[in-house]
């Protein structure tokens, strides 16, 4: 049970401590002003708590001191059952009960555990012994400072209870002898415990006690002159609530509101509903009315903007800065975001989404100074303003501890040790927490106190909800990845949680109309108490699965679609497509040259330098590997009543359906692979995959004793929480296809680093993990960043560093890129062999292809200086047909063709027309600058007529 606790309330601490204490010494090169950062900074985010507490305090004796007087006059006058009923009836009247003793005692307990994490951590931190401080010999023992008749006199300890009686007495002046008697009582135990403590734990709570002191004298000058700034305080406020002013009616309009004053948010729900019907979520309309639609939405969120630009001019809002500023920079970023995407190309960022959010706000604000919202919401004697903090603290303990450490339990071989996710957690509740009371501070100040009470709790509650009464069953998540993502996309959900907020939000209206107020708390403060009780609970309940070592014990089960994926046939036909993101084609011949023993396991292939890109990216040319010529950016730009996501599925469900049922077929695409759009088009049920998730890299990390920082994956238990508590139409939003651990890892490079070990993972593992037991003939498509920039491949190995690979090769090609590309290959050779080994090598066809190049192909240079930017042109290319000579040297073709043609060497193995040839005399390749929903946006589309690398094939031309 120690241990325990230990674990639960000392061990996060520790950790963010050592954290703390570490980047102290890089600033200050010193242990001891390490330490003095460690106290400060400590102190620094404790501080809301603290002062939270202190309010707490105050509320408390102000209470106690209204009736001792009277309670003392009972106490000498009556006795027994008499008194005892009296003094609980007076208690009751004034409103005091135990409770707040106990919530103003929060300043107390909550040195407790901070007391025992630094005792615990700087007495045995081994960097402080021997090390000397300001006269301080030792700062991993104690001072000793002094020796009187032969006993040694540790100085510290009675320096550090000198200070905490001095801000004792300062905070004490108004206090009652009992309370006095505490504090005085805590620094004599204090100096007992510390006495003979080291010398550098002494030090941090030195400290700690001299910020106690500053703290103190700070609140004492502020009592000592609030008289004399009574005055400027309460003009400031009245400024700070003219500029925020959101708790007063104000504007040109008078006498009773009217159905029409809200038109901007009748406006905005038209908007929103478009944009709902427009969505993935509604599977019942068909792309091109979609299209409309969104369009419609668009149009009715930028008519919005207008109407609200004229609305604050006529309730004249620049008389209210803050209000007109927020409204302003909404409106600027929402515009900003559509006309980058609609004239420029650019990403889109779920501007329906964002644009809801935003024009919600701003319909709101200014709907709030025409007719007043407090009056429609609540009553003039109801004040949700005591809703604010139990809500709040409700809803950063729901997203950042409860739903996260619920998830934990399910499964915490999955995720770092526990002392490592809670200090995670802990972190992210700190800065919510901290963010939250600046938040609702500000709201106090502003008088807008009601209506964030208001809105604090409707969220809080309605989150409470969807997490607890109506989780949406999406089956097991299994390396971060919903087995069944099915129930994402069903219009469905649209009418559920329309009905659900629709029966909510009148319900909660009534209670706060009705005067229920004291009932919506009670339930909240039920939640906060609950929620750490139970998670208490859970974390006890699951000690012995997370106890273990977590780095030695992570799961390395194969998911459960593992044989299927990589499943052949010995006896039927097999073809495999592996594509390369990003392998620069031309440089093959170096490779093969540097790398004698590629040249075996590659013997029966033919490669095609001079297969041409269709475009420059993975989203323009990835599509035309799978469905040919109809899927390049020019031939899908001629049909404009259906989205890119929309033909490119369909295009991928027809490449799929021309295999026939006799083909088991999987695609494992990364890009654009929507189940719920490509299984409108599919005859038959392909093994659909977006995201591998992390089964293979923790199998082959585990195998080889690595350890891999996943870049703060844990955090992905925050996501989850999200994911839990929003409306089911939001789901899917949180999720991404199974990305939602990239999102929130953000782009370091340990993050980088981790998504190309799951690529590496994957291929190191391919001859372990597959098998010959299909029973059907097979097709796979598997898509790999392993040779993507950015190069982390060390030379010479396959072994990925922690930094980006460093250097240039004489012939101007990244030592990295190289790197990455040879270990591609080698992989996919060991592969190879396993094939070989068991007989399936001549039965498949396979081919291993690039969507584009990167980084240098020196044979271009003189074409990009002819034409400038023609993109990265030049894709690998690499073919075995089925019953070819498998023991023929590798060749090597100059037919002109490109990626756009991979399917037919392939359907002419289906079909038993093969080997082809394929030679064009003219190719293209596009170069967009962006796209939009229904299509690429041209810069450039060339005409090769030749040569790729002759400039003189090359020809700018109109699609």
């Amino acid at each position: 049970m120690i241990n325990f606790l230990y674990t639960l309330f000392i061990a996060p601490l520790e950790f963010w401590m050592h954290k703390a204490l570490l980047w102290g010494f890089d600033i200050t090169h010193q242990w001891g002003w390490a330490i003095i950062v460690m106290s400060l900074i400590v102190n620094f985010v404790i501080l809301p708590i603290y002062m939270k507490a202190e309010a707490w305090q105050e509320e408390e004796r102000a209470i106690r001191k209204s009736f001792e007087a009277k309670e003392a006059m009972i106490k000498r006058s009556y006795k027994g059952q008499e008194r005892f009923a009296m003094i609980t009836t007076m208690h009751r009247q004034a409103g005091y009960s135990p409770l707040l003793t106990m919530r103003s005692s929060i300043g107390f307990f909550l040195q407790i555990p901070f007391f025992f994490a630094a005792y615990h951590f700087l007495s045995h931190f081994e960097p402080l012994q021997g090390i000397s401080f300001l006269g301080l010999p030792d700062l991993s023992k104690p001072d000793e400072l002094f020796v009187i008749g032969g006993f040694a006199i540790n100085f510290m300890p009675i320096l550090m209870t000198v200070i905490n009686i001095a801000s004792a007495l300062i905070y004490t002046k108004n206090l009652s002898k009992r309370d006095k008697y505490q504090l005085y009582g805590m620094a004599a135990l204090f100096l007992v415990l510390l006495y003979n403590a080291a010398s550098g734990l002494v030090l941090y709570w030195t400290f700690n006690n001299i910020f106690s002191l500053g703290k103190n004298i700070v609140y004492d000058l502020m009592r000592h002159f609030s008289r004399k700034l009574q005055g400027f305080g309460r003009a400031l406020l009245n400024l700070g609530k003219r500029a925020f002013a959101f708790a007063e009616k104000s504007g040109p309009t008078s006498g009773e509101a009217t159905l029409k004053d809200g038109y901007l948010f009748y406006l905005w729900v038209l908007a929103a509903v478009l944009a709902i019907l427009s969505s993935n979520q509604i599977t019942f309309l068909g792309d091109a009315l979609k299209m409309t639609l969104s369009d419609a939405s668009d149009y009715a969120f930028l008519l919005l903007a207008a109407l609200a630009l004229f609305e604050s001019v006529r309730v004249k809002l620049w008389k209210h800065p803050i209000a007109l500023i927020l409204v302003l920079l909404l409106i600027y970023y929402e515009l900003k975001v559509w006309g980058k995407w609609n004239f420029l190309g650019s990403n889109r960022h779920y501007f329906s989404l964002s644009a809801g959010a935003a024009f919600l706000i701003v319909s709101l604000v200014i709907t709030h100074f025409k007719v007043g919202l407090g009056r429609v919401l609540y009553s003039q004697r109801v004040k949700p303003a005591a809703l604010l903090t139990p809500a709040a603290i409700w809803l950063v303990l729901l997203l950042a501890f409860y739903l996260p450490i619920q998830a934990y339990t399910t499964a915490p071989e999955g995720f770092s040790r526990i002392e490592e996710v809670l200090a995670t957690l802990l972190l992210c509740v700190a800065v919510a927490g901290v963010i939250s009371w600046c938040v609702t501070k500000l709201f106090e100040l502003t008088g807008y106190a009601d209506c964030a009470g208001y809105t604090f709790s409707f969220i809080a509650l309605l989150m409470t909800v969807y997490a607890f009464l109506l989780p949406l069953n999406v089956g097991t998540i299994q390396a971060f990845i919903i087995a069944n993502t099915d129930p994402l996309f069903r219009s469905v959900n649209v009418l559920v949680d329309f009905g659900v907020i629709a029966l909510f939000s009148a319900a909660f209206i009534w209670l706060v109309r009705s005067g229920k107020v004291a009932w919506i708390k009670t339930l909240l403060v039920l939640c906060i108490a609950g929620s750490l009780i139970n998670a208490v609970v859970m974390l006890n309940a699951t000690q012995e699965a997370w106890s273990r070592d977590a780095e030695n014990e992570q799961s390395v089960e194969l998911p459960n679609y593992n044989d299927r994926l990589f499943g052949f046939s010995k006896e039927g036909h097999n073809v495999v497509v592996v594509m390369l993101d990003a392998f620069a084609g031309r440089h093959l011949d170096r490779i093969m040259a540097e790398n004698p023993i590629l040249q075996k396991q590659y013997q029966g292939f033919t490669w095609y330098r001079e297969a041409l890109a269709s475009g420059p990216s993975t989203l323009s040319s990835l599509p035309s590997i799978v469905c040919g010529e109809k899927c390049t950016p020019w031939e899908l730009n001629k049909e404009t009543d259906l989205t890119l996501a929309e033909k490119i599925n369909r295009g991928f469900a027809d490449t799929l359906n021309r295999f026939g049922g006799s083909y088991d077929a999987v695609l494992y695409e990364r890009n654009w692979t929507e189940r719920n759009r490509l299984s409108k088009y599919t005859d038959h049920r392909p093994l659909l995959i977006r995201n591998i998730g992390d089964s293979y890299v923790r199998r082959y990390t585990a195998q080889n004793n690595l350890k891999v920082d996943k870049g703060n994956s844990d955090s992905f238990l925050i996501a989850v929480s999200l994911f839990n508590s929003v409306p089911w139409s939001l789901k899917n939003f949180i999720y991404k296809d199974g990305r939602w651990i990239e999102r929130l890892m953000g782009e370091s490079t340990a993050a980088l680093v981790y998504n190309l070990y799951r690529d590496l993972a994957l291929f190191e593992l391919l001859p372990e993990v597959s098998n010959t037991k299909a029973t059907k003939n097979t097709f796979k498509f598997i898509d790999s960043e392993l040779s993507h920039y950015p190069w982390f491949t060390e030379p010479g190995s396959c072994r990925l560093l922690d930094h980006e690979t460093p250097g240039t090769r004489a012939d101007g090609i990244p030592e990295g890129q190289m790197a990455a590309e040879v270990c591609s290959l080698a992989t996919l050779g060991r592969w190879f062999d396993w094939m070989r080994e068991e007989a399936i090598f001549d039965n498949t066809t396979i081919v291993v292809v690039s969507d584009h190049s990167s980084g240098v192909v020196p044979e271009l240079s003189e074409v990009e200086g002819a034409m400038g930017k023609i993109g990265r042109p030049s894709s690998l290319l690499l073919i075995k047909p089925k019953n070819g000579d498998p023991k023929a040297a590798l060749k090597v073709s100059d037919d002109h063709l490109g990626i756009v043609d991979t399917m037919k060497f392939i359907f002419a193995d289906v079909n038993g027309s093969g080997p082809i040839r394929v030679n064009k005399e003219v190719r293209h390749t596009f170069v967009p600058d962006g796209l939009t929903g229904n299509e690429y946006r041209l810069e450039h589309f060339y005409e090769v007529r030749g040569s790729m690398f002759d400039k003189n094939a090359w020809k700018e031309i109109e699609p």
